[in-house]
């Protein structure tokens, strides 16, 4: 009997997106092999650099480190065009430190596709192939965070501006057992706008017109993914309990919970997962 190919669809989520390296430990320690990943944002650099060959230890190692105050802020750097919150530059050095600039998606051990959303023309746009860190830069500048990533004419944002959680990518690459993983925040448990953290020293106020687009954003991408589902259920959807007071930038400080939630939360559906997988 052929092995079932198994499709592996992480969403985005900011900060909250951590709990996907929860969910790689415990399939990786159940010995589930991934044959394929799709991924937009935070779902798409942690299915990247998975796929690149780094073990979900090496990925946490990674994150862990984010939570300290002072290793954060070296990702901070103000956008003086106030095109998005940040420049996003020391997000994107950072990332090319990690992953070299040379990797391209056909030196992943694993196929994976990121999504992107086209400003000009509305597309979502699949980055497959060609170079990954153009791809990275593109899938993680959310709007009104990173400004935009122009790319030969086009005008480059975070795929969950249309599909925030990309099972229909992975079934369509000829995955025969798909496993999605949804961080984003449901906005009926949204309290008002998260202020960064007390002992968080950001550079400057929120506009206050951040709180509104927040939850705009979190009322869209909900009622986006919930269509989403609708039209493609996958075999196993893990939805991990994470606490409504980590927001898409301020949660890094609390990685380690993060990440927690989503061991717990794959745990919980290690053995759906199985009988899916091996039936």
């Amino acid at each position: 009997m052929e092995a079932k190919k198994i499709g592996l669809a992480l969403s985005g989520g900011g900060a909250r997106g951590l709990a996907h390296i929860g969910v790689l430990k415990v399939l990786e320690k159940a010995g589930i092999p991934i044959s394929l990943l799709a991924g937009t944002s935070m779902g798409g650099l942690v299915a990247v650099t998975y796929a690149a060959g780094f073990s979900p230890a090496e990925i946490e190692d990674r994150a862990l480190r984010f939570s300290h105050l002072r290793e954060f802020m070296k990702l901070v750097d103000l956008t003086p065009q106030r095109r998005g919150l940040l420049e996003g530059q020391k997000v994107r050095n950072y990332i090319r430190e990690w992953l070299g600039e040379r990797l391209t998606f056909a030196d992943l051990k694993i196929p994976t596709t990121l999504t992107a959303v086209d400003l000009l023309t509305g597309s979502e746009i699949l980055l497959s192939s060609g170079s990954v860190l153009p791809a990275v830069y593109a899938t993680i500048a959310v709007p009104g965070i990173f400004k935009p990533v122009l790319d030969d004419g086009r005008i480059l944002v975070d795929g969950g501006v249309l599909d925030n959680l990309p099972i229909q990518l992975v079934k369509q690459a000829g995955a025969d057992c798909v496993i999605a993983v949804d961080v984003h925040l449901c906005p009926q448990n949204q309290a008002q706008w998260v202020e960064p953290p007390r002992h968080i020293r950001w550079p400057i106020p929120l506009p206050e017109f951040f709180n509104d687009f927040y939850l705009s954003e979190l009322i869209m991408v909900a009622e986006l993914t919930r269509h989403q589902l609708e039209l493609n259920r996958p075999e196993i959807l893990i939805e991990p309990h994470i606490s409504p007071e980590i927001s898409l930038l301020f949660g890094f400080h609390r990685a380690k919970e993060i990440i927690r939630a989503g061991e717990l939360a794959a745990q919980e559906k290690l053995g759906a997962i199985l009988e899916a997988v091996y039936d």
